[in-house]
């Protein structure tokens, strides 16, 4: 195998996450999480008026660099693409990779800031860098996490669906209850159930943003009942999820143990 084959599975491992204990693809990813974070940290610090123009240089500098990183990393990607078997054709491969959803999130990480360059402003699309994340959750010893709580809450799919309708029509509900209650003493702030929804869905889930509250002592009985009810029933997606995990977690211990003695069976 020549030095070019080599170098390129090289860079598709590294790129991948694969070999996450050779220092050198621990540094890369490390790196690459530490500049997606400090770009979305830049982008929220030039919304502060006063800071940007006194560092407007260093911002747009910091830009450019981080753009060119993110450019030499789509072309990298781009190259070592037909080495996935999904992608194995030299062109075809390629197109197909442009197309999907992990090189669509690598796009956006510097195309808005091209546009910007034409005169198109979508300076506010730069946010979405931190779903670059995603990358870093790319990785085997993150995708066995991910995997697994996909399949608990997959398991357990009947029991949501149960939970979501109950927490629908409490919802509905609530909204319902505190506009026939609320409706005469505050005709603006709740005029119909629809816009009474907002009310119900601060309430239930004890958020309380405070711009709509009832007045009458009826309403604030109906908000005091639904806010107790609602911390159970808005929790109770997590309690079915943790429930999940913690039977996988055993299904596991109990493949591991030898059926005949009971001991933990060593790879």
């Amino acid at each position: 195998m020549s030095k070019i084959p080599v170098f390129k599975h090289r860079i598709h491992h590294m790129l991948q996450g694969q070999h996450q204990v050779e220092p050198w693809a621990r540094i890369f990813n490390f790196s690459l999480a530490s500049l997606i974070i400090l770009n979305v940290l830049a982008l929220m610090l030039e919304t502060v008026d006063a800071l940007y123009e006194e560092w407007k240089v260093f911002f747009f500098f910091f830009e450019l660099f981080s753009v060119s990183i993110f450019i030499a990393e789509y072309l990298l990607r781009l190259w070592v693409a037909n080495l996935h078997p999904k992608y194995q054709q030299p062109v075809g491969g390629r197109i197909r990779y442009l197309f999907s959803p992990l090189a669509l999130i690598d796009l956006m990480a510097f195309l808005p800031s091209l546009l910007l360059m034409s005169g198109l402003d979508l300076r506010s699309l730069r946010i979405l860098r931190l779903v670059r994340v995603v990358r870093l959750l790319h990785v085997p010893r993150f995708n066995k996490a991910m995997y697994a709580i996909w399949q608990a809450a997959r398991s357990k799919s009947a029991e949501f669906l149960i939970a979501g309708t109950i927490m629908f029509v409490l919802l509905i509900l609530c909204s319902s209850l505190a506009y026939f209650a609320e409706h005469e003493a505050q005709p603006k702030a709740f005029s119909s159930i629809p816009a009474s929804l907002w009310w119900g869905i601060m309430t239930m889930t004890t958020v309380g943003y405070g711009d709509v509250y009832p007045v009458t002592v009826l309403g604030k009985i109906i908000a005091a009942f639904f806010a107790v009810l609602g911390i159970g029933f808005f929790a109770l997606p997590s309690a079915i999820l943790a429930s999940a995990l913690i039977e996988q977690a055993r299904k596991k211990e109990i493949s591991k143990a030898c059926p005949h003695c009971g001991g933990e069976l060593k790879d």
